[in-house]
């Protein structure tokens, strides 16, 4: 089982769940744990509350300088995090948020080489903030001390499982409560999943199916009501299990169990935190609910749900190494795919070190399951071949391998296997006739999934293509002018979309810059946005003013009746004076950004084109200095369901301030244009986003 990458920072997170107070919580931050470089930096890290009187400031120490009160302040009124201090002094500040609430702000001293070590990377500080946020929650039910006394009176130990990493952390209570002693717990999930009782495992497993499929799917939802034994309590992030344990003396305890699936940044589960206790005392221990077979019925169920969410290739891979992987208790997922007769590998979590020489003989073994179409369950693979003829093929070329137990399933698709999925356990397992048949049944949902999913990839890749093909293979390159631009497709069930933009030289030395944004996202609204760029560009080209640019397309578009309306900001810029002149037509107002400041570029509008066919476009003019960016883009930039699109753009412009000023600190010069592109895009890398995205920056330089 591949190790924690910072053993260090698991440790902590069961600490800082039983802190009195936000200033404990900056003290076991910025702690040396057992030798190891502090997490963070003392002097520059600090927690802020909310208090009767403002926020309130907590260091290490009482005689530590003051932190950024004032970015904190914009991270809590903001919800969204950011950086600051430069290069010399780095401090990440993160939101604390629970249940949807933000209790404060984690004001992070991020650790530099020269002192020594290095600090947590983006997803560490975010399981840092929200085991914080956790813990402030529950001291803002009440006060702390009754809070920690009641906890202590239970006897409940403390977790923290990651399950990037596969790697699980007990306090001495909660070892104590497993039946092993700290010396002997190793950290691995098999630690316990092998010490539920035999009749609670599949209980377990689809219950933190649930659980992790909930966190997901509605994050920060917490859980209401007690649930049934084995259920997850509520449709949230927050549940509820009870389970059995058998110690290493047969003896079955009941044991409930409190937690929190957390989220990391790019919304896939990342860690589980909370507490386990003895379960009632009855004399005799609970048995489960439901039946082993009815909660195999439960996670199929689960499955699939999740992969009838999934669209893409890599959504349905997702639904494998983040939902089912943990919840079965496995220790490595992989899964290939057919392609000219070679199976690709699509998926797969990361490899422990004594486990890389089983990669040549798993894809062996893969291909092998595919070829034959029928699933392998190898209960040992250390075992000699034979004495298991089903063994993996290339195995001794291996050399020794640890104990292993395999699962390889073909997939299927509507004709012929398409791939195979390897899943792999630490130790040996016997798979009785139900797990046989539950493996069986999770191969089909998975294969018919993933054809759906490569089908989608593949038109998707064509219809990206195509829109690709119809945007400006380049910007000219125009005196005492910078320009970039980014097209991003949308990522979910929308193929195409109509968004453009285009930098156009006009006869007399100006520039025409141009974005656009068709309404609809199919193959039609594509097609429409090539001819309103043909529009543009001839009329651009016959010398029109932007406000008479915008009203011929307008009655063109009209005349088409295409059925579609389209949004637009149409400029015109000087170069030499930096004079501007636009029009607009429904769409979001452009961005005006200096070293330091960001506006919006407010211009007089008319109606999207295509909706009243003979409306007028007033003109506004303005001035770009040198230096100065303006920032033309499309809806999908700041649109997202549930929020007021006003709202999202006062919140960019906040966003785009606080940056643009620590860039120009840590690199002394304003920065970059692709920097820009990068820095309003961040959010944009993953799977998900709900509608294409146009973005072009231009800049005035200096002679």
């Amino acid at each position: 089982m591949a190790p924690a990458a910072q053993p260090g920072l698991l440790r902590l997170l069961p600490r800082l769940l039983r802190c009195a107070g936000p200033q404990e919580m900056v003290r076991v931050l910025t702690a040396a744990p057992d030798g190891e470089p502090a997490p963070l930096a003392a002097g520059r890290t600090h927690i802020y509350v909310r208090g009767r009187d403002g926020l309130e400031e907590y260091a290490a120490r009482p005689t530590a300088a003051p932190g950024p009160r004032r970015s904190a302040a914009a991270v809590l009124a903001g919800g969204r995090g950011r950086r600051t201090g430069g290069p010399r002094a780095p401090v990440a500040l993160l939101p604390l948020t629970a249940d949807g609430r933000t209790f404060g702000v984690l004001a992070a001293g991020l650790r530099r080489r020269p002192e020594g070590g290095t600090s947590p990377d983006g997803s560490g500080l975010r399981l840092l903030a929200q085991a914080c946020a956790i813990r402030l929650k529950g001291l803002a039910l009440d006060s702390a001390e009754p809070l920690l006394r009641a906890v202590e009176a239970t006897g409940a130990g403390a977790f923290a499982w990651d399950l990037m990493k596969s790697s699980v952390h007990w306090d001495e209570r909660a070892c104590a409560l497993y039946g092993v002693t700290p010396e002997e717990f190793d950290g691995a999930e098999e630690t316990f999943f092998s010490a539920l009782h035999p009749d609670d495992l599949p209980v377990v497993q689809a219950a933190i199916a649930q659980v992790t499929e909930s966190a997901v799917s509605t994050p920060g939802a917490a859980a209401t009501s007690a649930s049934p034994a084995g259920a997850p309590a509520g449709g949230g992030s927050a549940y509820r299990l009870d389970y059995r344990v058998v110690h290493p003396d047969g003896s079955h305890h009941p044991l409930l169990e409190h937690g929190t699936v957390l989220t990391g940044g790019d919304g896939r589960p990342a860690c589980a935190l909370g507490l386990v206790l003895r379960g009632p005392s009855d004399g005799a221990a609970t048995a489960p609910s439901l039946s082993p077979d009815r909660s195999r019925d439960a996670f199929l169920l689960t499955l699939a749900r999740s992969l009838a969410q999934a669209v893409t290739v890599r959504d349905v891979t997702r639904v494998m190494t983040d939902l089912t992987r943990p919840a079965l208790g496995a220790e490595g997922v992989v899964i290939g795919v057919l392609e000219h007769e070679h199976l690709r590998v699509v998926a797969e979590t990361p490899v422990a070190p004594e486990s890389r020489p089983l990669q040549a003989p798993g894809l062996e073994t893969m291909r092998h399951a595919t070829e034959r179409d029928q699933p392998l369950f190898l209960a040992d693979i250390s075992r000699p071949r034979g004495a298991d003829r089903t063994g993996p093929p290339g195995l001794p070329s291996a050399g020794p391998v640890p104990p292993q137990a395999w699962v390889v399933l073909p997939l299927a698709g509507a004709e012929r296997s398409t791939g195979a999925c390897l899943i792999t356990f630490a130790g040996p397992r016997e798979f009785d006739a139900g797990e046989r048949t539950f493996y069986t049944a999770v191969a089909a949902l998975l294969g018919q999934s993933l054809e759906r999913a490569r089908r989608f990839d593949s038109e998707h890749r064509t219809s990206t293509g195509l829109q690709r093909a119809m945007l400006p293979r380049g910007l000219p390159e125009l005196p005492f002018l910078g320009a970039h631009a980014r097209y991003l497709p949308a990522t979910g069930e929308m193929y195409v979309g109509g968004d453009w933009y285009d930098v156009l030289p006009l006869p007399d030395g100006t520039a025409a810059l141009v974005i656009g944004d068709v309404q609809g996202h199919d193959a039609h609204a594509s097609a429409v946005m090539g001819q309103l760029r043909v529009v543009l560009r001839t009329c651009a080209d016959a010398g029109m003013s932007p406000g008479h640019v915008l009203a011929r397309a307008n009655r063109v578009l009209g005349d088409l009746d295409t059925g579609l309306f389209a949004t637009c900001v149409y400029l015109v810029l000087d170069p030499v004076d930096g004079s501007l002149v636009g029009a607009r037509a429904g769409h979001p107002h452009p961005l005006l950004l200096s070293s330091r400041a960001a506006v919006e570029l407010r211009l007089t509008g008319g109606p999207p084109l295509g909706v009243v066919p003979h409306a007028g476009y007033p003109v506004t003019r303005a001035r770009l200095d040198p230096g100065e960016t303006l920032l033309l883009f499309t809806d999908g930039l700041v649109e997202r369901k549930g929020s007021d699109i006003g709202d999202r753009v006062t919140q960019t412009l906040t966003d785009l301030r606080e940056w643009l000023r620590s860039a120009e600190e840590r690199l002394g010069v304003p920065a970059d244009l692709a920097d820009l592109a990068d820095f309003l895009l961040r959010e944009d890398g993953d799977a998900g986003r709900p509608d294409d995205v146009a973005l072009l920056a231009v800049r005035r330089v200096d002679r």
